[in-house]
């Protein structure tokens, strides 16, 4: 698989280990003019307690799926558990072989086509189970997993829809179709949790940052462009007009308020059935 380029660019501009919004225990008290980088991290950082603290007592062994750079794993590694990190991403997998020195287990391949005969006892998708194929990936943890395992999830779903054409039913799997599947195909939702208010000032500050700093910016260099050079601004306008507009639509990914019309960000935490 190809390097997405999106994550490159979060993980490079951020320079956190992590790639995921983030967890904010008071929301409401977030002040988005006095926000920080740092806090952004120590945000990931909570998301990383957070989300392990649903992990069962007797689980050791992790898989952990979408890996990202390398965040949580590490975080997992620090808490004693015995971690292999799965992704197809090509700037994922060098991340990962520097980070670890090449002690890490990485499996460079896409979750559905995983071949493994080791079985684990917990399954993480933390932000990927939107990359995945929904019967096939719960038929894939169902088979590698133990037969007491489990499957922990963080992600956004798609709790409602309308007639609109907005981009957040496009990157999202539909809650309602996902639970209906792990229930199909063997598994037992044991927790769960909706954070989707924990995580929207991560949201809330790039839409702040745009419109102080990103959109003047643009604003004065498409201005200073028009003015000195009008022939050269008609002809880019011509070019990348409608590219341009399409770029645009996207911005409502960080609409928190559009984001908590159509999405929840749920952690869920399935256990495998078995026959005695």
């Amino acid at each position: 698989m190809p390097v997405d380029n999106v994550l490159k660019l979060y993980s490079k501009t951020i320079r956190s280990s992590f790639l995921h919004y983030g967890f904010w225990d008071n929301p409401s008290e977030v002040s988005l003019e006095s926000l920080t980088l740092q806090d952004l991290k120590i945000a990931q950082l909570r998301y990383a307690e957070h989300l392990c603290s649903y992990i069962p007592s007797d689980v050791n062994s992790i898989l952990d799926v979408g890996c990202g750079i390398g965040g949580n794993a590490e975080y997992l590694l620090s808490k004693g558990f015995h971690v292999e990190t799965l992704s197809p991403d090509n700037y994922q997998k060098r991340v990962i072989s520097d980070k670890f020195n090449k002690k890490m287990i990485f499996h460079h391949t896409k979750f559905e086509n995983y071949d493994s005969k080791k079985k684990y006892d917990l399954v993480l998708e933390s932000e990927s189970a939107c990359y995945i194929k929904i019967d096939a990936g719960f038929k894939k943890a169902k088979q590698i997993l133990n037969k007491k395992g489990y499957l922990l999830v963080s992600d956004y779903f798609v709790h409602f829809r309308d007639e609109s054409k907005s981009p957040h039913f496009k990157s999202s799997h539909d809650m309602n179709t996902y639970l209906e599947s792990a229930q199909k195909n063997g598994f037992e939702l044991v927790k769960q949790y909706d954070q989707t208010d924990n995580t929207m000032p991560t949201l809330e500050y790039a839409g702040y940052f745009l419109e102080r700093f990103i959109k003047p910016s643009l604003d004065y260099g498409f201005y200073s462009v028009k003015k000195n050079y009008p022939t050269i601004s008609k002809m880019i306008e011509k070019m990348i007009g409608s590219k341009w507009d399409k770029k645009k639509q996207q911005l409502d990914l960080i609409d928190s308020k559009k984001f908590k019309k159509y999405r929840k960000y749920m952690i869920y935490l399935f256990k495998k059935k078995y026959a005695e």
